[in-house]
């Protein structure tokens, strides 16, 4: 299998970096900002990061469906689900902590990721089977997440969504373990922070979508963790809005963390 998606991961870190082109084309000067029917914004960026990624996809995968945030819906088991603009509102207030997440659905679950962040240019990608890795400054870099042994926990949450149900959490956490280092970080960065070892959990309560998780899920995966619902189940994607429960990743599948998580 690992042979015939290694196409698919190279078709999707391009889509992701020629995405990120096109946000930075819009990045240093000031444009309209709509808002969409459920009140959150959307750019010129988004809709030009959208078409960059429709494009490249259409051409190498005409086959298979691209669900977008900014468009597109699901047919089949084997789909594209990309978010070409992850962290709007990030994007918005110039907070440089936004990215593009490009990932292959197949059967529910992600087997191609890539989370492309255009400010540093550096790009996460990960492969079912292969492992995960990032580009930076012309270097790959094999990725696993630490193995956790104790200690100060390292949380790194939304910066704006459910950070009283994670302020809980840490100070539960507190408890058991050596104290907490919380950080928040807009967008699906987070997960390439537990990919390389950055962070320990990412807790998400609420609800997001196939496109904010999927190629998140698959570089954790990937690289020795997990993104778990209830009962440590992994998160799959057959729910046809494309929302998700409330998960946990984390970034050693292997360490017995409390019943709580």
């Amino acid at each position: 299998m690992n042979g015939g998606y290694g196409r698919y991961l190279e078709w999707a870190q391009i889509a992701g970096e020629r995405a990120g082109a096109a946000i930075l084309g819009h990045y240093r000067t000031a444009g309209p900002v709509d808002l969409k029917s459920d009140g959150s914004p959307v750019t010129p960026a988004d809709r030009a990061a959208h078409e960059a990624i429709m494009t490249v996809l259409g051409q190498a995968t005409p086959d298979v469906p691209v669900a977008s945030e900014e468009g597109g819906e699901i047919h089949g088991d084997r789909y594209w689900s990309v978010d070409p603009l992850d962290g709007t509102k990030e994007y918005v207030e110039r907070t440089d902590a936004f990215v593009v997440n490009v990932a292959l659905i197949e059967d529910g679950r992600p087997v191609v990721g890539v989370i492309f962040v255009p400010v540093t240019g550096e790009c996460y990608f990960a492969l079912k089977g292969a492992g995960a890795f990032k580009k930076a400054q012309g270097r790959v870099l094999r990725l696993n997440g630490r193995a956790f042994a104790g200690g100060a926990v390292r949380v790194v949450g939304s910066a704006r969504h459910g950070t009283e149900a994670v302020a809980g959490l840490c100070k539960a956490l507190a408890c058991d373990e050596g104290g907490i280092e919380r950080t928040a970080l807009g967008s699906a960065w987070k997960f390439g922070w537990l990919a390389e070892g950055r962070a320990d959990l990412y807790p998400r309560f609420g609800p997001t979508h196939t496109w904010d998780t999927a190629a998140g899920q698959c570089l954790v995966e990937e690289s020795g963790g997990a993104v778990w619902v209830a009962g440590r189940q992994p998160l799959v994607y057959h729910d046809p809005r494309q929302i998700n429960p409330s998960f946990m990743a984390v970034a050693d599948a292997r360490f017995a963390w409390p019943d709580f998580l």
